[in-house]
């Protein structure tokens, strides 16, 4: 092939999975297979140890991620924003698991999305108790465009003090890995 600068050259629209690439870096030509090149897509992996409570009825708060599984242009800032390097449309998929720990009546945690410090029309959620010690998992995930340095959170409130965000260290007998209280992942489309 000529030596053609990079405009001239054919474009392709798919590759197959053994597909190599020429690629020049420092002025050496090196061959990359498919499968080593990085997509330039952003990611990140998020999730909290522990048990989440001690709130007070029908007030507003953040679920809580503080630490981080993997990441590529996504941070979790504060330990619940959520936060972009760079623009695009997102998926951000969450797990949270919920118990209702004590009281005779029925109580509920609504869950939303919040970008930038504003909820977002629409995206609430009711789970409702009606017994004690049942775990629950809430898991559901939302597809925004966000620009470069906005951030989502996760808002929640509870009808009552009883409802906790559950987690647990990791178990024995068998050996088992521990149950996070919230998993957040944050993925660039």
């Amino acid at each position: 092939m000529p030596n053609l600068p990079i405009s001239q050259l054919p474009e392709i629209t798919a590759t197959t999975s053994n597909a190599e690439y020429a690629v020049a870096q420092d002025g050496v030509t090196y061959r990359i297979k498919r499968g080593y090149m990085a997509s330039g897509k952003l990611f990140g992996s998020f999730y909290q140890e522990g048990t989440q409570s001690g709130w007070t009825q029908d007030t507003i708060y953040a679920l809580s991620a503080s630490s981080t599984a993997d990441n590529a242009g996504i941070t979790v800032v504060d330990n619940t924003k959520f936060t972009v390097s760079s623009g695009g449309t997102f998926n951000l998929q969450f797990s949270a698991q919920l118990q209702k720990v004590q009281g005779g009546t029925s109580e509920s945690i609504t869950i939303w999305l919040r970008i930038n410090g504003n909820d977002v029309p629409w995206s609430s959620t009711n789970l409702t108790f009606a017994n004690n010690n049942i775990l629950t998992v809430a898991a559901w995930n939302f597809v925004v465009p966000l620009n470069a340095g906005d951030n989502m959170e996760l808002m929640f409130s509870t009808t009552d003090t009883h409802i906790i965000i559950f987690g647990q260290p990791p178990l024995s007998t068998p050996t088992r890995p521990g149950i996070p209280s919230l998993i957040v992942t944050v993925v660039q489309i």
